[in-house]
């Protein structure tokens, strides 16, 4: 598995863009082979909404990847929406099996 998940922070009244944003991606990205799961999630008791795409692998992530990026390139055309920058972060799966005496 592989995921990418972005942290982003908006601007006060800036927030329903952003998601309206987001959910065009998610809606174009349904059915986009080695997709598993892809949203918005708001943060609990915070300012930020997370965007979280879980992708069967890197090979899959990276062959979507563009055409998302030009689902979203015509966003934000005044750079006002975000308080600071979206911070990225990519996860691979570290394929930690469990130990030996927990396996049937």
């Amino acid at each position: 598995m592989f995921i990418e998940m972005s942290f982003l922070v908006p601007n006060p009244g800036s927030e329903q863009e952003v998601l309206d944003a987001m959910n065009r991606v998610r809606l174009a990205a349904l059915g986009t082979p080695g997709l598993v799961q892809i949203g918005p999630w708001r943060e609990d008791g915070g300012d930020r909404i997370v965007a979280i795409a879980v992708w069967e692998s890197r090979a899959h992530w990276e062959a979507a990847r563009p055409g998302l990026l030009e689902v979203a390139a015509h966003d934000d055309p005044d750079g006002r929406w975000y308080a600071r920058p979206p911070e990225r972060i990519l996860l691979e799966d570290a394929g930690v099996l469990p130990p030996d005496d927990m396996v049937d």
